[in-house]
């Protein structure tokens, strides 16, 4: 197929978009002015300039969305002129869509409300028979913004840090096995369907004693919020989500199953 990859230059992007030209497809990138190259063919768009990307997306067998939230305001209007080039949208959102608790691909969306616009974001792409992909947290590939974060804190303090609560899960995925995902959707996936990355659920004080090097400390979900932002609630998010449906569905597999013995291997490098 003829797919468009938005954000083929981002950590998710990245891997997907090799991943599709692996798997025999012709891939080209959105890139918007003064954006970093790529191997793939170049279509001028932004996502800061929702009317570029209607023109960008015409023509597509598929379009895949897997640049970065900008808000609700530019992820709305961005969403709608995608769907308004008439291909058919595989979009990216994300497991904080669903709230705490245990999930599946079948529950409906109770967003954190830090992103709480994510959830006419799925609507308006169902409706439009579009597909949903909701990853877990990420990480390998040398990336993964929430281990870097917390591995960067351990190193700052002489020990990992959690926030809020011991016990709040999290789902995760490696980005290799989101990318054959972002494949199977791509190829296979009926319109109008929701689709679960999430390959275990892990701890989040337990990833944090891994990356402190066996201890773990609580950071006060106050001094979170100073130093991160509102963002800093979605580590407190506690989450079971299931993707048995995917799987099942999709013949879909993953190949890496541990994230704590993946960074016990390999610890990420500390975000600066």
């Amino acid at each position: 197929m003829n797919v468009l990859v938005i954000g083929a230059t981002g950590f998710i992007g990245a891997v997907v978009a090799a991943a599709l030209a692996g798997a025999g497809h012709d891939v080209s990138a959105l890139r918007h002015s003064g954006g970093r190259a790529t191997e793939y063919r170049p279509v001028p768009g932004d996502l800061t300039d929702p009317v570029s990307l209607t023109r960008a997306a015409a023509g597509f067998d598929r379009v895949v969305h897997a640049g970065p939230p900008l808000g609700a305001d530019l992820d709305l209007a961005g969403v709608d002129a995608l769907l308004a080039s008439g291909s058919p949208l595989v979009y990216t959102t994300g497991a904080a869509v669903l709230g705490g608790g245990s999930h599946d691909e079948d529950s409906e969306p109770d967003p954190h409300p830090v992103v709480a616009w994510r959830a006419e974001v799925e609507r308006r792409v169902r409706a439009a028979g579009g597909r949903v992909v909701r990853p877990g947290m990420l990480y390998g590939e040398g990336g993964g913004s929430v281990p870097a974060l917390l591995a960067a804190k351990a190193a700052e303090r002489g020990t990992g840090v959690y926030i809020g609560e011991p016990g709040v899960r999290w789902p995760v995925v490696h980005v290799a096995d989101l990318a054959a995902l972002y494949v199977a959707v791509v190829e296979h996936a009926e319109p109008g369907t929701v689709w679960h990355g999430m390959s275990e659920t892990v701890r989040l004080d337990e990833l944090a004693r891994v990356l402190g090097g066996g201890t773990a400390a609580p950071w006060p979900l106050e001094e979170a919020t100073a130093e991160l932002g509102p963002i800093a609630g979605l580590y407190t998010l506690d989450q079971d989500i299931s993707s048995d449906k995917t799987r099942r569905l999709l013949d879909w597999t993953p190949k890496h199953t541990s994230i704590l013995a993946h960074l016990s291997a390999e610890p990420p490098s500390p975000a600066r």
